[in-house]
């Protein structure tokens, strides 16, 4: 028998495989954004269309060469963005480290496990009036919101992944004299690691929709201020400006976030 017939079926993919299956990936997501932005001509061109409340695409692109020239959309994007990464950075870090110890270790379960599931179900918007109550109206209050955010949608997922480490890998670990802890740091969070990322890529998504929110507090730049600046104005096409900015770094981000999981998830038999 050839020793290649023994092999997983899908221990390897052929190249040819894998090319027609990122082309057909490729053609059928730019298919569908193309359906979307053509549909979205047809609705602006009728006749009855009031540009002032769907504006037309080149009125969309207008304003967004404008706040490029004049310098508010680099200096909200470096903002936004700055607000994005820290209270991302510090929520999902948070969460990693109390989602470890309550799904791996039972005191810590008893100790925070209820606190979480108490506060889980409250939105973190909130806690925005609390918040500035506490520390005002601050840079600090604007990030503690997306901390929040991305902290309680995190956790949940890091203690499904702890709490799903197969019993086999520890009594593996247990037999050739590993401690508690050392299967807890080689054999528990290694395996955790696909529940992680995927906590990950879900608190960037909420770190996003919260960001406007948090710039409402007395904000005087970012991404959300232009927001309440074209609604206060009833500037429509940069609000739409906005808007896409918004979701297209979200989705660019969150395509990095796939990209580094698929390198670091080799061994794992979960598809793209």
């Amino acid at each position: 028998m050839d020793r290649t017939e023994t092999l997983p079926r899908n221990t390897i993919m052929p190249l040819s495989g894998l090319k027609q299956r990122l082309s057909g990936r490729l053609v059928l997501g730019t298919a569908s954004v193309a359906t979307v932005i053509l549909t979205y001509v047809w609705v602006t061109n009728l006749s009855d269309n009031n540009p002032a409340l769907l504006p037309p695409i080149s009125d969309i692109i207008g304003a967004f060469f404008i706040n490029l020239d004049n310098g508010n959309l680099v200096s909200a994007l470096g903002a936004s963005l700055f607000r994005v990464v820290m209270g991302f950075f510090i929520g999902t870090s948070l969460a990693v480290l109390i989602g470890c110890l309550i799904g791996w270790y039972k005191i810590a379960e008893y100790l925070f496990d209820p606190l979480i599931e108490a506060i889980r179900p409250i939105p973190p918007l909130a806690y925005i009036p609390i918040i500035i109550i506490w520390f005002g109206i601050g840079e600090f209050s604007r990030i503690l919101i997306i901390t929040i955010a991305c902290f309680m949608v995190c956790v949940v997922n890091v203690i499904a992944g702890m709490k799903n480490v197969p019993q086999v890998y520890v009594d593996a670990a247990s037999t050739m004299g590993a401690t508690r802890l050392q299967v807890f740091r080689t054999v528990a969070v290694p395996a955790a690691t696909p529940f992680i990322i995927t906590g990950y890529r879900i608190a960037l998504g909420a770190a996003w929709t919260t960001l406007v929110a948090s710039e409402l507090i007395a904000a005087q730049n970012g991404l959300g201020y232009l927001l309440q600046e074209g609604r206060r104005y009833f500037l429509t096409d940069q609000v739409m400006m906005i808007i896409v900015i918004i979701g297209a770094f979200a989705f660019l981000m969150d395509r990095a976030f796939r990209k580094i999981q698929a390198r670091l998830m080799v061994w794992s038999e979960a598809r793209e």
